[in-house]
Protein backbone atom coordinates (compact mmCIF):
# COMPACT_ATOMS: atom_id res chain seq x y z
CA UNK A 1 0.00 0.00 0.00
CA UNK A 2 1.25 3.60 -1.06
CA UNK A 3 2.62 5.39 2.14
CA UNK A 4 -0.15 8.02 1.22
CA UNK A 5 -2.45 6.23 2.41
CA UNK A 6 -1.38 5.59 5.11
CA UNK A 7 -2.43 7.24 8.81
CA UNK A 8 0.15 8.58 11.27
CA UNK A 9 0.24 4.96 13.06
CA UNK A 10 0.85 3.24 9.95
CA UNK A 11 -2.49 1.94 9.15
CA UNK A 12 -4.59 2.79 5.72
CA UNK A 13 -6.48 6.27 5.91
CA UNK A 14 -10.03 6.54 7.05
CA UNK A 15 -12.52 8.72 4.82
CA UNK A 16 -12.94 11.21 7.39
CA UNK A 17 -12.98 14.48 6.79
CA UNK A 18 -10.88 17.55 8.00
CA UNK A 19 -12.67 19.04 11.26
CA UNK A 20 -14.29 22.28 10.28
CA UNK A 21 -13.33 25.46 12.61
CA UNK A 22 -16.13 24.63 15.00
CA UNK A 23 -14.98 21.44 15.68
CA UNK A 24 -11.69 22.04 16.40
CA UNK A 25 -12.41 23.98 18.40
CA UNK A 26 -14.74 21.53 20.46
CA UNK A 27 -11.80 19.39 20.42
CA UNK A 28 -9.73 21.86 21.90
CA UNK A 29 -12.26 22.18 24.81
CA UNK A 30 -11.92 18.72 25.15
CA UNK A 31 -8.13 18.12 25.42
CA UNK A 32 -8.35 20.83 28.29
CA UNK A 33 -10.91 19.35 30.08
CA UNK A 34 -8.83 16.22 30.26
CA UNK A 35 -5.63 18.04 31.01
CA UNK A 36 -7.62 19.41 33.82
CA UNK A 37 -8.65 16.31 34.92
CA UNK A 38 -5.34 14.41 34.93
CA UNK A 39 -4.33 15.26 38.51
CA UNK A 40 -7.66 13.88 39.66
CA UNK A 41 -7.41 10.57 37.84
CA UNK A 42 -6.15 8.44 40.73
CA UNK A 43 -9.02 9.90 43.36
CA UNK A 44 -11.58 9.23 40.12
CA UNK A 45 -10.78 5.97 39.71
CA UNK A 46 -10.79 4.98 43.24
CA UNK A 47 -14.09 6.25 43.63
CA UNK A 48 -15.71 4.82 40.63
CA UNK A 49 -16.83 8.61 39.05
CA UNK A 50 -18.86 8.37 36.17
CA UNK A 51 -17.28 11.43 34.68
CA UNK A 52 -14.31 9.69 33.90
CA UNK A 53 -16.03 6.66 32.62
CA UNK A 54 -17.88 8.77 30.33
CA UNK A 55 -15.41 10.97 28.99
CA UNK A 56 -13.19 7.96 28.63
CA UNK A 57 -16.13 5.83 26.20
CA UNK A 58 -16.40 9.42 24.45
CA UNK A 59 -12.51 8.52 23.32
CA UNK A 60 -9.53 10.20 24.78
CA UNK A 61 -8.33 13.07 22.35
CA UNK A 62 -5.33 12.22 19.86
CA UNK A 63 -2.09 13.96 21.74
CA UNK A 64 -3.05 13.28 25.20
CA UNK A 65 -3.87 9.79 24.82
CA UNK A 66 0.14 9.52 26.17
CA UNK A 67 -0.66 11.58 29.24
CA UNK A 68 -3.71 9.84 30.24
CA UNK A 69 -2.72 6.14 29.66
CA UNK A 70 -0.03 6.11 32.40
CA UNK A 71 -2.25 7.69 35.20
CA UNK A 72 -5.14 4.94 34.13
CA UNK A 73 -2.63 2.03 34.22
CA UNK A 74 -1.04 3.95 37.53
CA UNK A 75 2.22 3.67 35.92
CA UNK A 76 4.02 5.10 38.51
CA UNK A 77 2.85 2.57 41.13
CA UNK A 78 3.95 0.20 39.09
CA UNK A 79 7.60 1.15 39.20
CA UNK A 80 7.33 1.57 42.93
CA UNK A 81 6.30 -2.57 43.68
CA UNK A 82 8.56 -3.34 40.39
CA UNK A 83 11.68 -5.30 41.80
CA UNK A 84 13.96 -3.53 39.06
CA UNK A 85 13.94 -0.82 37.04
CA UNK A 86 13.34 -0.91 33.11
CA UNK A 87 17.03 0.60 32.23
CA UNK A 88 18.39 -2.50 34.98
CA UNK A 89 16.61 -5.05 32.84
CA UNK A 90 17.77 -3.81 29.21
CA UNK A 91 21.50 -3.40 30.37
CA UNK A 92 21.23 -6.61 32.02
CA UNK A 93 23.51 -9.19 30.71
CA UNK A 94 21.66 -12.22 31.99
CA UNK A 95 20.54 -14.52 29.03
CA UNK A 96 16.90 -15.17 28.39
CA UNK A 97 16.00 -18.97 27.10
CA UNK A 98 13.29 -16.68 24.98
CA UNK A 99 15.58 -14.80 22.72
CA UNK A 100 15.00 -17.19 19.56
CA UNK A 101 10.99 -16.86 20.03
CA UNK A 102 10.90 -13.35 20.84
CA UNK A 103 13.51 -12.90 17.63
CA UNK A 104 11.17 -15.20 15.49
CA UNK A 105 8.15 -13.28 17.05
CA UNK A 106 9.62 -9.88 16.06
CA UNK A 107 10.14 -10.68 12.27
CA UNK A 108 6.57 -11.91 11.99
CA UNK A 109 4.48 -9.46 13.97
CA UNK A 110 2.42 -8.11 11.62
CA UNK A 111 4.00 -9.71 9.05
CA UNK A 112 0.43 -11.48 7.30
CA UNK A 113 -1.08 -8.18 8.49
CA UNK A 114 -1.39 -5.60 6.07
CA UNK A 115 -2.04 -2.39 8.63
CA UNK A 116 1.72 -2.13 9.63
CA UNK A 117 4.96 -2.18 8.15
CA UNK A 118 7.84 -1.91 11.23
CA UNK A 119 10.59 -0.60 10.53
CA UNK A 120 14.39 -1.32 12.13
CA UNK A 121 14.08 0.66 15.22
CA UNK A 122 10.29 -0.53 15.93
CA UNK A 123 11.54 -4.08 15.52
CA UNK A 124 14.42 -3.57 17.59
CA UNK A 125 12.34 -1.60 20.42
CA UNK A 126 9.54 -4.65 19.94
CA UNK A 127 12.58 -7.23 20.88
CA UNK A 128 13.87 -5.01 23.89
CA UNK A 129 10.44 -4.71 25.61
CA UNK A 130 9.76 -8.47 24.81
CA UNK A 131 12.86 -9.45 26.37
CA UNK A 132 12.32 -7.26 29.59
CA UNK A 133 9.16 -8.80 30.16
CA UNK A 134 10.39 -12.30 30.31
CA UNK A 135 13.12 -11.77 32.66
CA UNK A 136 10.88 -9.89 34.93
CA UNK A 137 8.23 -12.54 34.78
CA UNK A 138 10.28 -15.13 34.62
CA UNK A 139 7.08 -17.93 35.90
CA UNK A 140 5.55 -17.00 32.31
CA UNK A 141 8.53 -16.01 30.59
CA UNK A 142 7.45 -15.21 26.47
CA UNK A 143 3.95 -15.94 25.36
CA UNK A 144 2.54 -15.44 21.86
CA UNK A 145 0.02 -12.37 21.78
CA UNK A 146 2.56 -10.31 24.07
CA UNK A 147 4.37 -9.02 20.57
CA UNK A 148 0.91 -7.71 19.02
CA UNK A 149 -0.29 -5.86 22.49
CA UNK A 150 3.58 -4.48 22.48
CA UNK A 151 3.95 -3.52 18.80
CA UNK A 152 0.70 -1.29 18.57
CA UNK A 153 1.84 0.57 22.08
CA UNK A 154 5.06 1.36 20.01
CA UNK A 155 3.07 3.04 17.45
CA UNK A 156 1.72 5.67 20.56
CA UNK A 157 4.90 5.60 23.12
CA UNK A 158 8.41 4.38 23.85
CA UNK A 159 9.48 1.07 24.69
CA UNK A 160 10.27 2.14 28.27
CA UNK A 161 6.03 3.42 28.76
CA UNK A 162 5.52 0.25 26.82
CA UNK A 163 7.38 -2.10 28.91
CA UNK A 164 5.37 -0.85 31.58
CA UNK A 165 1.75 -0.70 30.51
CA UNK A 166 2.39 -4.32 29.52
CA UNK A 167 3.05 -4.92 33.47
CA UNK A 168 0.31 -3.12 34.67
CA UNK A 169 -2.26 -5.39 31.99
CA UNK A 170 0.08 -8.69 33.78
CA UNK A 171 -0.48 -7.67 37.50
CA UNK A 172 -3.04 -4.95 38.05
CA UNK A 173 -4.95 -6.25 34.98
CA UNK A 174 -4.50 -9.81 35.96
CA UNK A 175 -3.79 -10.86 32.61
CA UNK A 176 -0.65 -12.67 33.62
CA UNK A 177 -2.62 -15.80 34.43
CA UNK A 178 -4.17 -15.62 30.76
CA UNK A 179 -0.28 -16.04 29.59
CA UNK A 180 0.83 -18.48 31.99
CA UNK A 181 -1.70 -20.97 31.77
CA UNK A 182 -4.05 -20.74 28.39
CA UNK A 183 -6.86 -22.42 29.78
CA UNK A 184 -7.59 -19.79 32.24
CA UNK A 185 -9.07 -18.49 29.25
CA UNK A 186 -11.70 -20.69 29.33
CA UNK A 187 -13.87 -19.40 31.87
CA UNK A 188 -13.85 -16.12 30.04
CA UNK A 189 -15.21 -18.62 27.05
CA UNK A 190 -17.70 -19.93 28.81
CA UNK A 191 -18.82 -16.49 29.97
CA UNK A 192 -18.67 -14.97 26.67
CA UNK A 193 -21.06 -18.39 25.37
CA UNK A 194 -23.59 -17.34 27.72
CA UNK A 195 -23.45 -14.02 26.97
CA UNK A 196 -23.40 -14.63 23.45
CA UNK A 197 -27.11 -16.56 24.17
CA UNK A 198 -28.36 -13.57 26.10
CA UNK A 199 -27.85 -10.71 23.91
CA UNK A 200 -27.25 -12.69 20.61
CA UNK A 201 -29.56 -15.86 20.18
CA UNK A 202 -29.82 -16.45 16.84
CA UNK A 203 -26.43 -16.51 16.52
CA UNK A 204 -25.59 -19.17 19.44
CA UNK A 205 -28.16 -20.98 17.80
CA UNK A 206 -25.62 -20.90 14.51
CA UNK A 207 -22.86 -21.42 16.42
CA UNK A 208 -24.23 -24.88 17.81
CA UNK A 209 -25.35 -26.04 14.88
CA UNK A 210 -21.90 -25.89 13.19
CA UNK A 211 -20.15 -26.72 16.94
CA UNK A 212 -18.70 -23.73 17.03
CA UNK A 213 -17.20 -22.63 20.45
CA UNK A 214 -16.46 -19.26 21.43
CA UNK A 215 -11.99 -20.67 21.97
CA UNK A 216 -12.30 -21.37 18.03
CA UNK A 217 -12.40 -17.32 17.08
CA UNK A 218 -12.28 -15.02 20.29
CA UNK A 219 -9.05 -16.58 21.47
CA UNK A 220 -7.28 -14.14 19.61
CA UNK A 221 -9.11 -11.45 21.14
CA UNK A 222 -8.98 -12.53 24.47
CA UNK A 223 -5.55 -12.89 24.64
CA UNK A 224 -4.15 -9.91 22.16
CA UNK A 225 -6.64 -7.52 23.87
CA UNK A 226 -7.88 -7.15 19.72
CA UNK A 227 -4.48 -5.53 18.82
CA UNK A 228 -4.03 -8.28 16.38
CA UNK A 229 -7.41 -8.12 15.07
CA UNK A 230 -8.78 -4.34 15.38
CA UNK A 231 -7.23 -1.26 13.10
CA UNK A 232 -5.44 1.06 15.35
CA UNK A 233 -8.09 3.83 15.93
CA UNK A 234 -10.61 1.05 17.15
CA UNK A 235 -8.76 -0.69 19.63
CA UNK A 236 -6.87 2.35 21.09
CA UNK A 237 -10.59 3.70 21.56
CA UNK A 238 -11.50 -0.27 23.53
CA UNK A 239 -8.10 0.30 25.26
CA UNK A 240 -9.49 4.05 26.61
CA UNK A 241 -12.14 2.04 28.28
CA UNK A 242 -10.27 -1.14 29.35
CA UNK A 243 -7.97 0.44 31.82
CA UNK A 244 -10.88 1.91 33.58
CA UNK A 245 -13.63 -1.19 33.73
CA UNK A 246 -11.55 -3.58 32.79
CA UNK A 247 -12.41 -7.09 31.42
CA UNK A 248 -15.95 -6.15 30.95
CA UNK A 249 -14.39 -4.04 27.94
CA UNK A 250 -12.97 -7.28 26.17
CA UNK A 251 -16.65 -9.38 26.72
CA UNK A 252 -18.14 -6.23 24.93
CA UNK A 253 -15.85 -5.51 22.14
CA UNK A 254 -16.22 -9.44 21.58
CA UNK A 255 -20.25 -9.12 21.20
CA UNK A 256 -19.56 -5.70 19.24
CA UNK A 257 -17.83 -7.81 16.87
CA UNK A 258 -20.74 -10.36 16.65
CA UNK A 259 -23.43 -8.25 16.10
CA UNK A 260 -21.50 -6.09 13.71
CA UNK A 261 -20.91 -9.63 11.61
CA UNK A 262 -23.94 -11.08 12.43
CA UNK A 263 -25.80 -11.34 9.58
CA UNK A 264 -22.87 -12.73 7.32
CA UNK A 265 -22.11 -15.45 9.95
CA UNK A 266 -25.90 -16.51 9.77
CA UNK A 267 -25.61 -17.20 5.84
CA UNK A 268 -22.89 -18.90 5.92
CA UNK A 269 -22.51 -22.67 5.30
CA UNK A 270 -19.79 -24.53 7.37
CA UNK A 271 -17.33 -23.58 10.36
CA UNK A 272 -14.88 -22.70 8.57
CA UNK A 273 -16.48 -19.74 6.80
CA UNK A 274 -17.52 -18.50 10.30
CA UNK A 275 -14.27 -18.36 11.60
CA UNK A 276 -12.83 -16.94 8.21
CA UNK A 277 -15.39 -14.27 8.49
CA UNK A 278 -14.40 -13.70 12.56
CA UNK A 279 -10.87 -13.69 11.18
CA UNK A 280 -11.31 -11.14 8.91
CA UNK A 281 -8.90 -8.52 10.07
CA UNK A 282 -9.31 -5.95 6.95
CA UNK A 283 -13.20 -5.57 7.42
CA UNK A 284 -13.05 -2.94 10.09
CA UNK A 285 -10.69 -0.59 8.75
CA UNK A 286 -13.22 1.92 7.56
CA UNK A 287 -15.89 1.05 10.56
CA UNK A 288 -16.34 4.27 12.47
CA UNK A 289 -14.59 3.77 15.91
CA UNK A 290 -17.95 5.52 17.74
CA UNK A 291 -19.82 3.32 16.29
CA UNK A 292 -17.90 0.53 17.40
CA UNK A 293 -17.95 1.85 21.00
CA UNK A 294 -21.73 2.51 20.88
CA UNK A 295 -22.46 -0.86 20.36
CA UNK A 296 -20.22 -2.01 22.45
CA UNK A 297 -20.71 -0.31 25.39
CA UNK A 298 -24.62 0.31 25.06
CA UNK A 299 -26.09 -2.72 23.45
CA UNK A 300 -24.63 -6.16 25.99
CA UNK A 301 -25.26 -4.42 29.11
CA UNK A 302 -24.21 -6.72 32.30
CA UNK A 303 -22.53 -6.58 35.18
CA UNK A 304 -18.94 -7.57 36.94
CA UNK A 305 -21.09 -9.42 39.46
CA UNK A 306 -22.41 -11.69 36.52
CA UNK A 307 -19.11 -11.98 35.01
CA UNK A 308 -17.95 -13.72 38.46
CA UNK A 309 -21.16 -15.50 38.77
CA UNK A 310 -20.40 -17.37 35.32
CA UNK A 311 -16.96 -17.63 36.58
CA UNK A 312 -18.08 -19.41 39.79
CA UNK A 313 -20.44 -22.08 37.58
CA UNK A 314 -17.48 -22.73 35.19
CA UNK A 315 -15.41 -23.80 38.22
CA UNK A 316 -18.34 -25.81 39.26
CA UNK A 317 -18.13 -27.53 36.46
CA UNK A 318 -14.14 -28.40 36.35
CA UNK A 319 -14.93 -30.15 40.46
CA UNK A 320 -17.55 -32.57 38.23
Amino acid sequence: MNPENRDHYGFPKQNIQTPSKEEMLKINARIEKWRKMIPKIPQLMSNNDSKLKSRLRKGIPEGIRILIWPCLAEIDQMKIQAKRTYKELIESQEISPHDSQITLDVMRTFQSNDLIKMDTITSQSLFTVLRAISLTFQDMGYCQGLNYLAASFLLLMNDELVYWHLYSLLTKYGCIDTYINPTNTLKYFYALDILIKQFLPDLHAKFTKLNIVPFYYAAEWFITLFSSILPMQIFLRVTDIFWYEHHKTTFRASLAILKIRKEEILTAKTMEQVITILKDQKFFNNFDPDKFIKIAMKDFIFSKKDLRKYYDQFAATQKK
